[in-house]
């Protein structure tokens, strides 16, 4: 069987340090030293080790270099990864500059980010030539800051351009003031978001409002830092690409093409949430185990989920359940799954999208874990939070003239504004019409179809900050 091959492009302070972080879990789950990259002698690594990363070397004794991009308009991230796990990382593949994006927007995209542009795509190049079987990009970026969004946005549209047919996975980190005090992160967010409606396949959400709380809660930690929250976005990441990474008799792959094309029934409703189960705190993972009822019961509880939401509040529009761990558990998780999906607040035009796939091969930190991936309405109620922090510093046009001064003009800037609305928008229609569908389910497929009418697919219709910059021009 081919090996899908995934690349993972990490941008930004936050982007890059999730990057070290999932590298790190990544490379000990296949029995890479994540230093440098070799195994123990004559051992091979363990699993499809081949989908997320590339052989050097054709000896026994090769090291093993993951399949990563690193990027950041300013060094000190990139710095510390090499002076830490250089010898892991394809040295040409970290690529920082000196100048910064100063949590602007308009730098990482206008600026110094179409500077570095030619340099990103050339790595890109080199790594999907290195591929048999491309199965997916994954950008992980933070879209507060200035790289993460700006950057982030002008990378993923040129992705989109040069390798369409190469699915894209956005995992967006949203901003939080609990955990940054840079006051224009609602701006970046904004913009961003037009970007990741029109040009990614899907958008995985990490909001770190949630992971604030979550780490607070559920890790009893009084004061969360970055490094808590990226070791939960880590935990997630690493459940959601398990089976993408490891094979076996029980083991169900799913691919990332898949699991995108189960998650997104229609291109303007692919912003997604995820939950991971258990949430037991690091030093006690060892030693306190959750059962599965309780597991599943944990994953669609409205105070677990990564996102500051109540999907059970919401209407899912499509569910997949990813298991992994001992496999003797498998039919009472069948049957556990299937009676939890009797419970959930479905869209009744989309009834079958609930995917479940188990993999084999526990994680590090648990001997059998799950995670949770959603679309579902409730997102909505996330994007509005950003909305409405938007307005509140643009009715002042407070620190407009940063944006404007970088080539931005006020058009486009309302521009971006309307699009975060309609997308919004599309997720509440959504939701407005799954509750009115089940209303109209007696009458059978008339009323279904009449509840998918009402869902616009409009996303792709957006006018791209590119578009309106090349308009000006």
């Amino acid at each position: 069987m081919k090996v899908n091959n995934t690349i993972v492009v990490s941008i930004g302070q936050a982007g890059n340090q999730i990057a070290a972080s999932f590298w790190k879990t990544v490379c000990l789950e296949h029995g890479i030293d994540p230093l440098t990259g070799q195994t123990a002698p004559g051992v091979a690594p363990r699993g499809n080790w081949s989908s997320f990363f590339s052989k050097l070397g054709e000896s026994s004794s090769g090291s093993y270099v993951p399949r990563a991009i690193m990027v950041d308009l300013e060094p000190s991230v990139i710095d510390n990864v090499k002076a830490t796990s250089g010898s892991l990382f394809n040295p040409a593949n970290l690529i920082s500059r000196t100048e910064g994006a100063g949590g602007n927007f308009a730098v990482g995209y206008l600026g110094a980010g179409r500077e570095v542009l030619p340099e990103v795509m050339s790595r890109l190049d080199y790594e999907i030539d290195k591929c048999d079987n491309v199965g997916g990009i994954i950008v992980l970026h933070a879209i507060g800051g200035g790289t993460g969004s700006g950057f982030g946005a002008l990378l993923i549209e040129s992705l989109k351009e040069k390798y369409g047919e190469i699915p894209v996975l956005s995992c967006a980190v949203l901003p939080s003031p609990q955990v940054s005090s840079v006051v224009t992160e609602p701006y970046n967010t904004v913009f961003a978001l037009n970007t990741l409606r029109r040009s990614a396949d899907a958008c995985l959400i990490f909001d770190n409002e949630a992971l604030f709380d979550l780490a607070h809660r559920k890790w009893n930690i009084e004061s969360p830092t970055v490094d808590d929250l990226n070791l939960l976005i880590t935990e997630a990441l690493a459940g959601i690409t398990a089976s993408m990474r490891f094979s076996g008799f029980l083991t169900v792959e799913i691919t990332l093409r898949e699991l995108l094309t189960n998650l997104v029934p229609q291109p303007s409703l692919h912003f997604l949430m995820c939950a991971f189960a258990p949430l037991t705190p690091p030093d006690r993972s060892k030693f306190e185990e959750l059962g599965i009822e309780e597991m599943i019961k944990s994953l669609f509880d409205n105070g677990s989920v990564f996102a500051a939401c109540s999907p059970m509040e919401g209407r899912f529009l499509s569910t997949a359940v990813l298991y992994r761990g001992i496999m003797e558990d498998k039919p009472l998780a069948d049957a556990a799954l299937a009676a939890m999906r009797e419970k959930l607040p479905l869209t009744y035009w989309i009834p079958t999208a609930f995917k479940i796939g188990y993999v084999e091969q526990p994680g590090i930190s648990h001997r059998k874990s799950m995670v949770l991936l959603a679309n579902n309405t409730e997102i909505a109620r996330v994007l509005d939070r950003i909305c409405h922090n938007f307005d509140k510093l643009w009715q002042r046009k407070a620190f407009a003239n940063w944006y404007l001064n970088e080539g931005m003009s006020e058009e486009q800037i309302n521009v971006l504004r309307a699009s975060a609305q309609e997308l919004v928008q599309s997720y509440q229609v959504a939701e407005e019409s799954g509750a009115k569908a089940k209303v109209q389910d007696s009458a059978g497929d008339t009323g279904m179809r009449a509840a998918a009418a009402g869902v616009s697919d409009d996303a792709r219709g957006s006018m791209s900050l590119r578009d309106l910059v090349d308009r000006r021009r």
